[in-house]
């Protein structure tokens, strides 16, 4: 019974309109996509971690094209500007925040705000689509399970044709993470070879110079900080742009 349900569902639901919109109540495509190649460096770094697998992951990492590029933005920063190390340090996240997070973070409420002015319509074809899937349900006696897939499967065809019309899909609002957060950690690696020793600027050791590049209480930055106010106050200013940001 099931079955011969099933088989008139899929025979009748092409046929389906949505009569208020003009749209067709047509399944969506559950197309098995195929999953995109891995980029070049990552597959550099995959096959240089050495077979014991002791640290190689990381030295994968440290050495590899990102990484080194962030240490030449550092370096360049240092000698450009004439400023300590710390200060150095300091410009630099202060203009890749000015110049990469400070753009991306307004593209990315700008997705979401027209994601946002889409809920009335979205809310009306739900309203619409809910009333047509019951009609032909009655009609054709499909169960409440045939009924929910149909209704979602159309549901979900439709916001995509939406997000699609204003060119906002969600998924667009996470570049954001998708940059910051590899530049942050291509940034954080690049300054720890820096600390161990692992480059050189015109002949001078840079971990002589992070050595007496700091200022305050930190004047080793080669150096853990032992007061832990600079994680501290790190985490908790994060804490409080992220709760301004849901406040807003």
């Amino acid at each position: 019974m099931m079955c011969g349900m099933g088989c008139r569902w899929q025979r009748v639901l092409p046929t389906l309109q949505l009569r208020t919109r003009g749209l067709p109540l047509l399944p969506s495509l559950w197309n098995g996509a195929k999953p995109p190649a891995l980029p070049m460096w990552a597959v550099a770094s995959v096959s240089a971690v050495s077979p014991d697998g002791a640290g190689g992951w990381y030295e994968a990492l440290a050495t590899s094209a990102p990484v080194r590029a962030a240490e030449e933005v550092l370096l360049c920063a240092h000698a450009a500007t004439g400023l300590p190390w710390w200060g150095s340090i300091l410009l630099t996240t202060v203009a890749l925040r000015g110049a990469v997070t400070l753009p991306l973070a307004a593209y990315q409420h700008y997705i979401l705000a027209k994601v946002e002015n889409l809920q009335p319509e979205i809310k009306n074809i739900a309203k619409h689509l809910n009333h047509e899937v019951a009609v032909y349900a009655n009609q054709l006696g499909w169960s409440k399970r045939v009924t929910r897939l149909t209704y979602l499967k159309n549901m979900r065809r439709l916001v995509s044709e939406l997000y699609v019309r204003d060119n906002c899909h969600p998924f667009k609002a996470t570049v954001l993470v998708w940059i910051q957060l590899p530049m942050w950690i291509f940034i954080s690696v690049a300054l720890r070879n820096f600390s161990t020793g692992g480059a050189h600027s015109e002949g001078f050791s840079v971990q002589e110079q992070l050595a007496t590049g700091g200022i305050l209480w930190f004047p080793d930055l080669t150096v853990l900080d032992s007061t832990w106010i600079l994680p501290v106050s790190l985490g908790v200013t994060n804490l409080l742009i992220v709760e301004v940001s849901d406040f807003k």
